[in-house]
């Protein structure tokens, strides 16, 4: 782990690896296609109370959550708790490119952004993601 200067612990690309390697999203891809994904995802932190992203934003990125939980709000209504190992929020890329949820902060939040180059990439090589995607129930 690499501390970025402002008290907040990133992830270096071998333990992003390790990291999204067990999460069930990229379970179809390679060792090779893992390790070029985690090259490419982006530590972000949010506080407690923080918006992840909001409901009917135009944004496409995801993302894998590493520490903390967050509320799945759906027109002002919690619906469901994220926590570590999830994958929140993809689900705006391959519908409408707009949010169906709030992704809030419910403690501190470590979290690893996927955009959607990424997402297209773990689809292309492994067809069965996008049903996993399907039945995400964090779909913000």
């Amino acid at each position: 782990m690499l501390d970025n200067g402002d008290g907040m612990n990133e992830l270096d690309a071998s333990e992003k690896s390790a990291l999204i390697a067990q999460v069930d999203f990229f379970r179809g891809c390679t060792k090779r296609e893992i390790d070029d994904i985690a090259k490419l995802l982006v530590d972000r932190h949010f506080a407690a109370g923080d918006e992840l992203c909001r409901q009917d934003d135009a944004e496409t990125h995801g993302f894998v959550l590493v520490d903390g939980e967050a509320a799945v709000v759906v027109d002002g209504e919690h619906v469901a708790t994220a926590g570590a190992g999830d994958v929140v929020g993809e689900l705006s890329m391959l519908g409408t490119g707009r949010r169906t949820a709030t992704l809030r902060a419910l403690t501190p939040v470590h979290a690893l952004l996927i955009e959607p180059d990424e997402i297209d990439s773990v689809l292309s090589a492994d067809p069965s993601s996008s049903q996993r995607l399907g039945r995400h129930e964090h779909d913000a």
